[in-house]
């Protein structure tokens, strides 16, 4: 009888996990991409080159600076310099666009420290596990 008893129990909480799994949502993409914003924040604002490049595609590709690891060079060479000392980077008013081509674009990504206030968009695409950054348009440039 208690083994009998052991078998229902297990497979009752065989079904309620199951349940479960099915149950839980899926992260929606403007989810993935304020997962990816927060990533990207923490990581300037902690002058952390590693994590932050995380958050970049390796398509990533800019007319001004190259690929990732040309941007992965100009970063460090940024953080080396100061330029990041007290950097704070604002997320309050970001919009989330989604693009005809498959990415999205985030703006403004509001900029501070040492050299001034910028603000950026970021233009993102989906891979496989989250939405990674492709290319950083600054205002007036």
């Amino acid at each position: 009888m208690a083994k009998m008893f052991a078998r229902v129990l297990i497979c009752g909480l065989a079904m309620v996990l199951v349940a479960g799994c099915a149950t839980t949502p899926k992260k929606s993409d403007d989810d993935m991409i304020k997962e990816t914003m927060a990533t990207m924040k923490a990581a300037l604002e902690a002058k952390d080159i590693d994590l932050l490049l995380t958050t970049f595609s390796d398509d990533f590709n800019h007319p001004e600076v190259g690929g990732k690891e040309e941007g992965r060079e100009m970063l460090q060479m940024a953080v080396d310099a100061g330029y990041a000392d007290d950097g704070e980077v604002f997320l309050d008013d970001m919009e989330i666009t989604k693009n005809d081509d498959g990415t999205a674009s985030v703006y403004p990504i509001d900029l501070s420290g040492p050299p001034g206030s910028i603000s950026v968009e970021l233009v993102l695409k989906k891979e496989a596990d989250a939405w990674r950054i492709v290319t950083v348009n600054p205002d007036g440039m």
